[in-house]
């Protein structure tokens, strides 16, 4: 019964990891996605100001 239940708590520390390491590579994948969009505002906006 003991090793059942640390089996379990073992499943639930790698679903922790898991969403832990998932999390991760979406916060740092929306990073790159704003900073990029971020980058291409920038560069509308001053070519914009340099057209005109």
């Amino acid at each position: 019964m003991f090793a059942e239940a640390a089996c379990t708590e073992s499943t639930w520390q790698a679903a922790a990891w898991l969403v832990m390491l998932a999390a991760t590579v979406t916060g740092v994948a929306v990073f790159i996605r704003a900073e990029l969009l971020l980058r291409r505002l920038v560069r509308q906006s001053d070519s914009d100001a340099s057209g005109t």
